[in-house]
């Protein structure tokens, strides 16, 4: 910082977005504040209390402020030593100057105004409830944090509070023979945590996965995102939510606030790499099976589109291949048709970062969407949440080897999904354990996982297994050590393993 004074600093012209200094004016009103400097300051702390960078291309059209309104007399040293030390957290490349404090504070105020007006719209614009959210809710830090650079040249961070390192069970009922509780260790060390249950409808197995789910909640306190793709049922249970402190959402009445393209516009392989996951997940749910032609124009025309924009929406991409078949006489086909549909109802608003996102729990169902409209929205939350996966560091271990659980994601009625043989499930379930990422997944039959395309009871660290009378496959007939029948087994009983060796185990 060899090339910048305080007293630069105080002399120097900041401006935000013309958006953001709208929303300041606004805001001022609201809290019956006199100086804009008060809310453009708040907007600053909010941002920064933010675990990434504000990236999104905005203007600087806002009104101008001198330094010395800003930041004041006495508070700039600390203002100055914040911004510049949460942007060499993030890039430790960055050149500390003027120019750069300017970009930065532009950047933040901008982000901190949409913050604000989110907080405010959550406190029903009600003054004593807002200043409850700020200081009781968005003032909480973690006492560590884990830091982890993923972008190489693009300097962007990922932050994530420490999961602490121990060893995690489920009780799931009784031994048959001894009738003590049988316990399973979800992070051994050797194994997999991941679970796979089985069953047919009634058989016990969603009440089994969700019991596991609040006993994992309650010894980790790590985020749940539980997917509902059966009747949607689990959206009406107010107990699991209040168990998971989840928020519910009914897609798509209630679109998914995620930002699924987050990070696209870092760089051309952000971009690209952004591009080709959502053509796999839009070609899956096409009318008809995409050609080559069909391939290359997705690509072609979302490139650009991902590379410049933050923030990305369904109709975004959809006026962008419209105007991409237009400029090059590509008559209307099924790449088309299916956008039309998808964009009949809003599947996800681009609100929350991956980061934010992933940090709560979540319960979300599907009941009343089309089967194109719920299979792209599973589809894309997977490939967000293994692109979020892919850039934070290892979960740490205890001294005895325990990795930390950071977060957990349950499928119900996880069939179709299975079949899908979709990229981003299959690397959720295999790479990410030693990120701490734990995945259940409930399905009516062993045979889901037959043609799957990926072996996924492989990556299982443990099958539980209820009535059903279809027959086991060879992946599970390895697992419990030769072939095993579910058909005669009562409610509330399965089988699992314990030592390498089949146990029934009456979990109700």
């Amino acid at each position: 910082m060899s090339d910048l004074s305080l007293e630069a600093v105080l002399l120097a012209n900041f401006q935000t977005s013309a958006d953001a200094d709208k929303r300041t004016e606004v805001l001022k009103s609201n809290l019956g504040l006199s100086a804009r400097y008060r809310v453009a300051r708040l907007a600053l702390g909010r941002s920064l209390s933010e675990p990434t960078f504000p990236t999104q291309n905005i203007d600087a059209q806002g009104k101008t402020i001198k330094g010395e309104l800003l930041f004041g007399m006495d508070e700039l040293p600390l203002w100055v030593g914040l911004l510049f030390t949460h942007t060499r957290t993030i890039n430790p490349r960055a050149e500390l100057n003027l120019s750069t404090l300017q970009n930065v504070v532009k950047r933040h105020w901008h982000r901190g105004m949409e913050l604000l007006m989110e907080d405010w719209k959550a406190a029903d614009e009600d003054y004593h409830r807002f200043m409850e959210i700020l200081v009781k809710r968005r003032a909480n830090l973690p006492d560590t944090v884990a830091v982890s650079d993923i972008s190489g040249k693009s300097g962007e961070t990922w932050i994530t509070e420490v999961a602490e390192p121990k060893p995690v069970f489920i009780d799931l009922g009784t031994e048959g023979d001894t009738q003590e509780m049988y316990r399973w260790k979800v992070n051994g060390v050797g194994y997999s945590p991941h679970v796979a249950i089985m069953g047919q409808a009634g058989s016990g197995k969603t009440r089994v996965m969700l019991e596991s789910l609040k006993q994992i909640r309650r010894q980790t306190n790590a985020p749940i995102v539980l997917l509902d793709l059966g009747k949607g049922d689990l959206a009406n249970d107010a107990a699991l939510a209040q168990a998971l402190d989840a928020r519910v959402l009914r897609v798509p009445d209630e679109p998914i606030p995620l930002d699924m393209f987050h990070g696209s516009s870092i760089s051309d392989t952000h971009a690209s790499d952004q591009v080709m996951g959502f053509r796999d997940s839009f070609s899956k749910v096409m009318q008809s099976k995409a050609g080559a032609k069909q391939l290359d124009a997705i690509r072609e025309a979302l490139k650009p589109l991902f590379a410049n924009n933050d923030r990305i929406t369904l109709d975004d991409i959809k006026e962008t291949l419209k105007d991409y078949y237009d400029a090059n006489g590509i008559k209307t086909d099924s790449v088309i048709s299916t956008v039309n549909d998808l964009t009949e109802r809003k599947i996800f608003l681009p609100e929350f970062s991956p980061s934010r996102f992933f940090s709560q729990s979540w319960i979300i169902t599907f009941a009343h969407a089309h089967e194109t409209t719920k299979n792209l929205a599973a589809y894309l939350l997977l490939d967000a949440l293994n692109t979020y996966m892919k850039r934070l560091d290892e979960a740490p271990k205890d001294g005895e080897g325990h990795r930390a659980i950071r977060m957990a994601l349950a499928i119900d009625e996880a069939r179709h999904i299975l079949g899908s043989k979709h990229l981003a499930l299959s690397d959720n379930i295999r790479l990410h354990r030693a990120k701490g990422l734990m995945v259940m997944l409930a399905s009516q039959s062993p045979d889901d996982y037959d043609g799957a395309g990926d072996d996924y009871l492989e990556n299982i660290g443990i099958p539980v297994c209820f009535k059903t009378n279809a027959t086991s496959g060879q992946v599970l007939q390895n697992m419990f050590r030769g072939k095993v029948s579910f058909a005669s087994l009562p409610i509330g009983v399965c089988l699992t393993l314990k030592d390498n060796k089949a146990i029934k185990v009456k979990a109700y």
